[in-house]
């Protein structure tokens, strides 16, 4: 993977002379994800970084931009279903006793188009991109079994032949040493029309992307790129969001107090036969979803925020939500061909205390009336705090 990166980087490098006319630029975010038995799941143990060359203007009034962007860290997962046969772990509230960590990188090379002008200062209202991905992942026991001493954790039990290495379908990318290198194309659209005021949002924005992440190319465990397992799927996402702010007060730069009404619509549309965890992108109430064909989440909040005090950025939130989805399809990587449809709802509401736009703590109390598979349903809440910082 090493060799492949650096030739990646010295093909880009080579590209720097045919855009003399751009501006370089570097941007990063530490927040990508969190791990529930580490720091109390407050301190991010992963991030993303893109740079490249802007405003190459290769179009009048339309930006055109090659970008390299680089995520890595860790990430923990539950495992849902049997790696044997795929079938969904419906007995039992996912925990700890599932619960296995992974540590990944992921990088793409792209490159972004403007298509229809956003106007003066504005980015442009319509964008294509492009890029070539590739992805690797190890999993290995999670932090709370590395401290009881139990070095396999979950891939000692049962569910994987006592520590046996071996296919298994049900799981592709924790099959053989439970390691994965997977290549994809990327290609997508963006409408971007939202003034994403972190107070007073306005606007919409909506986006449809598609990768495919074939066999063929590349992620067959025969191919000489990929010594670890087969990965082979092909996915479509769209997502829609609108935001409104219905009333606002505010004296001088402080903020006292805003309306603001939030809707998100994410669709996925999953097909393969070995389809990798990471490729399940749509979540219920930030939980992953049963994998099935076809995904769609709804969301509609109505969010209360301020006073602002202190200082800006610092300021109490409280949204109450309604939350919808759907499941329908067959079970990704299970030999069960059975088609169902499966809907979840929840009702809810959340308070959450933002310090300086880079420290959140929160509490939420949540009614799950359709509960998904594995959950109990009912009455729960949950509390928690997250850093996350934007250089």
């Amino acid at each position: 993977m090493r060799r492949v990166w650096t030739v990646v980087i010295l093909l880009f490098l080579s590209l720097l002379p045919l855009f003399a006319k751009g501006e370089v630029f570097f941007s990063n975010i530490v927040n990508a994800s969190y791990l529930t038995d580490f720091a109390m799941g407050a301190f991010p143990v992963s991030f993303w970084g893109e740079f490249g060359i802007d405003h190459i203007d290769l179009f009048q009034d339309l930006n055109s931009k090659v970008v390299v962007r680089v995520e890595a860290g860790m990430a923990q997962r539950t495992l849902r279903q049997d790696p044997s046969t795929g079938a969904l772990i419906t007995d039992h509230n996912p925990g700890a006793d599932e619960n296995y960590s992974v540590v990944f990188s992921y990088g793409t090379v792209g490159f972004e188009q403007g298509i229809v002008d956003g106007g003066e200062s504005n980015a442009d209202f319509l964008t294509a991109n492009v890029s070539l991905g590739m992805r690797w992942e190890q999993a290995f026991a999670s932090l709370s079994h590395i401290q009881q001493g139990n070095m396999n954790g979950v891939f000692g039990s049962d569910y994987f032949n006592g520590g046996e290495r071996k296919d298994y379908p049900g799981t592709p990318e924790l099959s053989g040493n439970l390691y994965s290198l997977a290549t994809s194309l990327n290609f997508g659209l963006d409408f971007r029309n939202l003034d994403d005021h972190y107070i007073h949002p306005d606007g919409y924005n909506f986006s449809i992307s598609g990768t495919i992440a074939p066999w063929w190319l590349f992620n067959d465990k025969l191919a000489f790129i990929n010594s670890g397992t087969r990965i082979d799927y092909y996915r479509l996402l769209y997502s829609a969001t609108w935001k409104y702010t219905a009333y606002e007060l505010g004296k001088g730069d402080m903020n006292l107090f805003s309306i603001v009404m939030d809707f998100r619509l994410n669709c996925q549309f999953l097909f393969g036969s070995d389809v990798p965890r990471y490729a399940y992108s749509v979540r219920f109430r930030g939980n992953e979803i049963p994998p099935r064909s076809f995904i769609t989440d709804v969301n509609v909040s109505l969010i209360l925020n301020g006073p602002e005090f202190f200082t800006v950025g610092t300021y109490p939130q409280l949204y109450i939500f309604v939350e919808n989805a759907i499941s329908a399809g067959r079970v990704l990587n299970s030999i069960d061909a059975t088609e169902t449809v499966k809907m979840y709802g929840s009702v809810g509401a959340r308070l959450q205390l933002n310090i300086l736009g880079v420290f959140r703590a929160y509490i939420g109390v949540y009614y799950d009336y359709l509960p998904m598979e594995g959950y109990s349903g009912g009455f729960d809440m949950d509390l928690g705090a997250y850093f996350s910082a934007f250089f």
